[in-house]
């Protein structure tokens, strides 16, 4: 039997309900090679065809699919079914899921020979990525079970079909927990380092997800997720390489596990994150690094990553990276590595060098650093006195003069600075702030006092 022409009305327009009756008589007919052309044609003619005819197409092809054809025709089905939900963007999607499709899918896929199989991945893998409602459907329904259990084994096309999948519904907690308890964590962390670009940073989303808890944690470790998600900063995009180092983040966030962002070389590539647009960026970044500097061997590397971001020419990220180096700054561990790391007198290259928001920025982080008597010692020997005293009459904004101001009047306090005291008595600028700072820091003094007193008494009411 041959495959009908598309069926033209006196007008020269296909009349699309005479097509799709001809269609269903030639799969009905026994005739593969026909039913096969006939189906090809359907994925041909299907981006033209009004919605009511597209419809009618979907639901004739999973009723094909659900008489388990022979493999060609089988084949063919899933490959015209595939086409025809992709039309704009999954609008038919839907319609396939409403159609009985995850079932026939389930029943026929283990029974499958290598080509038609292939073709029934790729079409439930559309329908999933394009559908995110139908997802709980199909993996609540038995389907993710069926997909573990096609994994072990397989290899090539059919693999990485089976990671896109499972990196779809490892998204859903049902999923994650199903990985748990029958050990199949190892194939979502296959999944970070196998498949397109959009599979595999979803998959990276769903190990963290996973990590957030202690067993999947050490599993996760266990089996070598960190590498795989180093991997992914490595070659991802912006996007992949965010949910990766978060990801990352949270797998190696307890103590036995930190040095594993240090082996394997992620440190440089989270500061390297800092030059990221996306505002989350930087508080990946900050988290990562403050737990990282609780492990000594870390802290010096952490600095020396950040000095040479602060070396670059990237303003926005030596913005983002002064805000995070203030962050690691407030743990006390890490102040005798300031010093060695060579991150002082990059900031100080900054008050000379950089446009006015990254002096503005680098001119209060140093204000800030001043407070501590070890960075002010290598600060001044690095030369930051002679500067802070050229921005304090720069007329470069309030903001930064005030801040040279402050930090210039924490030198002058320091009796390890009496060399620069003179120097700093003659600057008026400095009388009249170091009155407004004193009356400052007493008003703050005072602020804390009464918030310890309140939360004495809500602790100890009367």
């Amino acid at each position: 039997m041959e495959c009908p022409p598309p069926v033209r009305r006196e007008d020269g327009e296909t009349d699309w309900a005479e097509a799709a009756r001809k269609y269903l008589d030639v799969v009905s007919s026994g005739d593969e090679a026909a039913a096969v052309r006939a189906t090809l044609e359907v994925k041909r003619l299907a981006g033209h065809a009004p919605d009511s005819a597209v419809r009618l197409a979907v639901r004739a092809l999973v009723g094909l699919l659900a008489r388990s054809p022979p493999p060609r025709l089988r084949a063919a089905a899933s490959q015209a079914l595939c086409s025809v939900v992709r039309i704009d963007g999954g609008r038919f999607a839907a319609e396939a899921v409403d159609a009985g499709f995850f079932p026939v899918a389930q029943r026929l896929l283990p029974e499958s020979e290598e080509v038609p199989q292939r073709m029934l991945l790729r079409c439930l893998s559309c329908i999933l990525t394009l559908h995110a409602t139908s997802r709980v459907v199909f993996g609540r329904g038995g389907g993710a079970e069926v997909i573990l259990d096609l994994l072990p084994g397989c290899s090539g096309a059919t693999k990485r079909r089976l990671v896109e999948i499972l990196s779809v519904l490892a998204l859903m907690k049902e999923v994650r927990h199903l990985l748990l308890t029958d050990g199949k964590v190892k194939y979502l962390i296959a999944a970070i380092s196998f498949g397109n670009l959009a599979s595999r940073t979803r998959a990276a989303q769903a190990a963290g997800l996973l990590g957030a808890s202690t067993i999947g944690r050490s599993l996760l470790v266990e089996m070598g997720a960190p590498l795989a998600l180093v991997g992914l900063m490595r070659n991802g995009d912006s996007s992949a390489k965010l949910v990766a180092a978060n990801a990352l983040g949270i797998v190696s966030s307890i103590g036995p596990h930190l040095p594993l962002i240090h082996e394997s070389g992620a440190i440089p590539l989270y500061a390297e994150l800092l030059k990221e647009s996306h505002p989350l960026a930087k508080d990946i970044v900050e988290d990562v690094f403050c737990n990282l500097i609780s492990v000594r061997d870390n802290a010096g590397v952490v600095l020396e990553n950040l000095a040479g971001i602060l070396r670059g020419e990237d303003d926005p990220a030596i913005s983002a990276a002064v805000d995070v180096l203030l962050a690691l700054a407030e743990y006390k561990s890490i102040i005798p590595f300031l010093k060695s790391s060579g991150v002082m007198p990059v900031l100080v290259d900054l008050l000379r060098n950089r446009n006015h928001d990254v002096i503005e920025k680098v001119t209060g982080a140093v204000a800030q650093l001043s407070y501590e008597e070890y960075i002010r010692e290598g600060l001044m020997e690095d030369g930051a006195i002679p500067v802070l005293l050229d921005l304090l009459n720069s007329r470069l904004g309030d903001l930064t003069e005030s801040a040279a101001a402050e930090a210039l009047i924490n030198f002058s306090e320091d009796p390890s600075c009496q060399e620069y005291a003179p120097m700093l008595q003659r600057v008026p600028e400095l009388s009249a702030f170091r009155d407004h700072l004193f009356h400052f820091r007493t008003s703050q003094g005072h602020l804390i006092q009464s918030v310890r007193r309140r939360i004495e008494q809500r602790l100890n009411p009367q």
